[in-house]
């Protein structure tokens, strides 16, 4: 990445503008692998068991991970 700079933007906050000093272009094929490679771990963090109210779920370069409870501590 050469000259790359980003803002970031959430609720009512907008930072100043920063360099992104490396990472992969948008649509590179090695994305997926790298994301795969370093985030691998994160799908095995939840109870495989469905009845555990935790679930993971990874596709290509996305991730979710859900947890249901009654209460917050939960």
């Amino acid at each position: 990445l050469d000259n790359r700079t980003t803002h970031l933007f959430f609720d009512n906050y907008q930072s100043n503008l920063f360099n992104v000093p490396d990472g992969l272009d948008q649509g590179c094929p090695l994305s997926p692998f790298g994301f795969i490679t370093y985030n691998s771990g994160v799908l095995t963090v939840t109870d495989p068991n469905p009845r555990s109210g935790e679930l993971s779920l990874g596709f290509i370069d996305d991730m979710a991970l859900v947890a249901r409870g009654r209460t917050y501590e939960e």
